[in-house]
């Protein structure tokens, strides 16, 4: 998995290549030990080239949601496929987790 970082105002782009599995979960919850330093920090993670997410790679979305949550950060995702939206949607975890088609929309949420 490639991991592109951006900063757009205040807000972290987390730009996603690759699947987010179990061998990717672990560089995926890295990334983000020094954004979690940083209170009220705002990400956005862009899953446009995520073809596939497994039980490992949702685990490390959570743990990365909460750690963020502890922090009062907020975290949504962008263009998340429609594949990936069915596996949240069945192991109930798309409520844990604000997605929204376009960076624009994102964005405006924050």
């Amino acid at each position: 998995m490639d991991i592109k970082f951006e900063k757009i105002n205040d807000i972290r782009l987390i730009v996603l290549e690759g699947e987010l599995n179990m061998e990717s979960a672990h560089k995926f919850k890295e990334t983000f030990k020094p954004i979690l330093k940083e209170r009220n920090a705002k990400v956005l993670i862009d899953f446009a080239k995520v073809p596939f997410i497994d039980s490992s790679g949702i685990a490390a979305l959570i743990e990365v949601c909460q750690n963020l949550g502890k922090v009062n950060g907020r975290m949504c995702l962008c263009h998340v496929n429609k594949k990936i939206v069915n596996v949240f949607e069945i192991t109930k975890v798309h409520k844990l987790f604000k997605m929204f088609e376009s960076h624009q929309e994102a964005l405006r949420s924050f």
